[in-house]
């Protein structure tokens, strides 16, 4: 009788430390990670300018050539990027951007901002064959024209540039919890999503978008408690196809596909690849901050997916 009662005694001891350790093991296995934020004090206004962002911006992918950066208020998420890359411009106008949003923190691809939208797509999936939209090295020369090779291949991709800029007037939403059609920028959806791109004094690419929670997050606004939860933002491009005759090296449209689904009347579907933008804030210009591009690789831009994926806390004030 002793020997049980000394037995019985000696297990609520021994459960008595096991329960505890159990329990806290079990609550650091779903420790909610929490990050910093940056709390939007005044609105954005979304124009395709970066005069209502830090300068420069806070983030930068240099294999990318990216510079980008988030905030919020408690209604809305706001997200820009920029490059000073003319051959990035270039593929972001002709092929497309497309901006993931992953409100776990995680790397999910199925709430998405197609915009601008790829120029084939933009006109109903038919061939473009205005010049404007021509590839270098496709059907262009660049003989006869002053100056070194590199001065003529920056004239080409600055002046495409301008060509399609005005053309950047449409975007597709995907995932969210309405609105998942095609819109011109000119309209507004019901999801009250805005998105603006343009060049700005210094020829940066400004690429910007106002997102309200209630389109997307697990509320309409966020409270308190939303401090510091993370969120996951990526970018990606698509790479044009390099002209016939050129070293391939792996670039082109080979990485981070991503499948649009078909939107708006008619049927609307595209590829949507790793986004890429050459820096910004006056700082990343040609891809290198500072720097200017080597005769060999200022076109490489152009032909290179992408994708840049980055966690964010939310701000809450």
């Amino acid at each position: 009788m002793i020997c049980k009662l000394f037995s019985a005694t000696r297990f609520v001891v021994c459960l008595s430390f096991i329960i505890p350790v159990f329990i806290s093991c079990s609550s650091s296995k779903h420790t909610v990670k929490r990050m910093p934020g940056n709390w939007q004090v005044t609105p954005i206004v979304i124009d395709g300018d970066n005069k209502d962002w830090p300068s420069p911006y806070p983030e930068y992918d240099e294999k990318a050539m990216l510079g980008y950066a988030v905030s919020n208020d408690k209604n809305n998420l706001y997200i820009t990027v920029e490059t000073g890359d003319a051959a990035t411009q270039l593929k972001i106008l002709h092929e497309g951007l497309t901006v993931w949003i992953d409100r776990t923190g995680e790397k999910s691809e199925e709430t998405a901002i197609n915009f601008p939208l790829p120029v084939v797509y933009a006109k109903g999936a038919q061939t473009v064959k205005d010049d404007e939209a021509k590839r270098p090295g496709q059907s262009q020369s660049l003989e006869g024209q002053g100056g070194s090779r590199d001065q003529k291949q920056r004239m080409y991709l600055e002046d495409k540039v301008r060509a399609l800029l005005p053309k950047a007037d449409q975007y597709s939403l995907q995932g969210f919890k309405s609105c998942n059609l095609q819109y011109a920028i000119t309209e507004k959806d019901s999801c009250g999503i805005e998105v603006k791109i343009g060049l700005d004094a210094n020829n940066e690419l400004i690429w910007e978008a106002v997102i309200p929670f209630k389109s997307f997050y697990f509320k309409p606004e966020l409270t308190r408690p939303d401090k510091g939860k993370v969120l996951t933002v990526c970018f990606e491009t698509t790479g044009s196809k390099r002209p016939a005759g050129q070293a391939n090296g792996n670039n082109g449209r080979g990485s981070g596909m991503a499948m649009r689904p078909s939107v708006g009347i008619g049927g609307f579907g595209g590829m949507g690849m790793g986004m890429r933008m050459g820096g910004g804030g006056g700082g990343y210009r040609g891809g290198n901050r500072g720097g200017s591009p080597s005769q060999s690789t200022i076109m490489e831009p152009l032909y290179k997916s992408t994708k840049t994926y980055k966690k964010f806390g939310l701000a809450f004030q």
